[in-house]
């Protein structure tokens, strides 16, 4: 079995949390536990081989990360020098299409056309040479609507009511937002294809990211904190699925806010425990959490939340396991604009003492290997360019070793990852200043 994944736009974070939930096992998932094998991948999409089928639509729910997850069905060869339309003017036969593509529905079929590159040379604009290889040729930007029409006239010749919905201007690909409105998977299919230098994939979308329940999960919760900044529900699954914890351990957020770490934990399986030192923040926490509980349908003694100080929170929970930490840690101030050298000096070196307390804490309850996921600040100086805590050498005094979001050995294989110095990955959003750097410490 072939699958692809439809990568999130800080797709380091993406393949980190995909090759962390891969490698357990989950029988209701289909994992097995044994390595990934990983065939091709791109800043866009990953292309694995699975022994057994995967549950798509679970998986789906459990990925922050991921957009879409796709059922390859078909390779087709091509010369390097062809455009996609012309590798596949051929394959797209009324008998594959009913077989592959629109077998369990009958009626007006609705489809939807994207590409994906996992080569983006693809991108480029073509030189004389290629114009004189390819014939006619305007950019890949075309080739959806062209492919797509091929697809709908020879679905039409058969005498099938067809309608087809494609990319935007200057868009390879239909949103997860996209496909849901149009019921493209009840009514139809999305035709992916997956292009690479010389083979492009077709496959089949099974399941999209459900960003009216992400919504719901951050924006419908009675209280809010936005002076203080939220952590995004997708990039609290994100570090969930970081952190090691198995469904049924139990997870801890010592900083836990409004309660966002905590309701995603939940939804993953675990067993959660909040604390914050801010009254009022636990104070929010609860109502959100009761709203959560309500509309979510969960049953009670999932978690727990209270008022504590993170660096003494072991006298709260000192009758209780924890496997794990996941935690946005304080990240100092929030800036509209970048601050001056001196604050940024002053504010990591009061972090520092604060992590350095708050680790030291969380050691006398972790059981060996066990992970505190974690944000910590970085400072945008650039569009590429971020100041960082100096330095994370501290943690080793405490008994951690500071974990590469992704090993080594995969890295080397994706040259396109984007990573610190250290091997931490950064979140970040358009003209924010205090981005998130990602970082994973396992106790030794």
């Amino acid at each position: 079995m072939k699958y692809a994944f439809v990568l999130g736009r800080v797709y380091t974070l993406s393949i980190a949390e995909l090759v962390a939930v891969l490698e357990k096992p989950d029988v209701s998932l289909g994992l097995t536990g044994t390595p990934t094998k990983i065939l091709e991948t791109s800043p866009e999409i990953l292309v694995i081989e699975t022994e057994n089928p995967l549950n798509a639509e679970k998986l789906q729910k459990k990925l922050g990360g991921m957009v879409k997850i796709l059922e390859v069905v078909d390779m087709v060869k091509k010369r390097e020098a062809e455009s996609v339309n012309f590798a596949l003017k051929h394959y797209f036969r009324p008998g594959i299409l009913k077989k592959q593509f629109f077998k369990d529905y009958k009626g007006k079929v609705q489809f939807g056309l994207s590409i994906y590159l996992l080569d983006m040379e693809l991108l480029r604009p073509p030189t004389s040479t290629d114009r004189q290889e390819r014939g006619s040729f305007n950019s890949i930007f075309a080739e959806p609507k062209r492919i797509g029409m091929m697809i709908k006239k020879g679905l039409t010749e058969t005498g099938a009511s067809v309608r087809l919905v494609l990319p935007e201007f200057n868009s390879l690909s239909l949103a997860s937002v996209v496909v849901t409105k149009n019921l493209l998977l009840q009514k139809g299919a999305e035709i992916c294809l997956l292009a690479g230098k010389d083979r492009v994939y077709t496959a089949k979308t099974l399941a999209v990211q459900d960003f009216e329940d992400y919504g719901r999960r951050d924006y419908q919760r009675p209280v809010r904190d936005e002076k203080q900044g939220m952590i995004p529900p997708k990039v609290a699954q994100i570090m969930l699925n970081l952190s090691g914890a198995k469904a049924g351990d139990t997870v801890l957020d010592p900083f836990c806010g409004i309660g966002t770490i905590i309701q995603e934990g939940i939804l993953l399986g675990y067993k959660m425990l909040g604390s914050d030192i801010n009254k009022k923040a636990i104070h929010g926490s609860e109502q959100n959490l009761e709203w959560f509980r309500n509309r979510y349908k969960i049953s009670p003694g999932k978690y727990h939340v209270e008022v504590a100080d993170a660096k003494k929170v072991t006298g709260l929970l000192s009758a209780q396991k924890i496997n794990a930490v996941v935690t946005e840690g304080t990240l100092g101030p929030i800036y509209g604009k970048y601050p001056k050298p001196e604050e940024i000096n002053a504010n990591f070196n009061d972090l520092t003492k604060l992590y350095t307390a708050c680790l030291a804490e969380f050691g006398k309850m972790l059981p060996p290997k066990g992970r505190v996921v974690m944000c910590i600040p970085a400072y945008k100086k650039t569009r590429d360019s971020y100041e960082m805590l100096p330095s994370l050498d501290f943690v080793e005094a405490l008994g951690y070793n500071l974990v590469d979001i992704i090993s080594p050995s995969l890295a080397k294989k994706m040259k396109f990852l984007r990573f610190s110095n250290r091997g931490t990955a950064i979140y970040d959003r358009k003209d924010q200043v205090v981005a998130r750097e990602i970082v994973i410490f396992e106790k030794i």
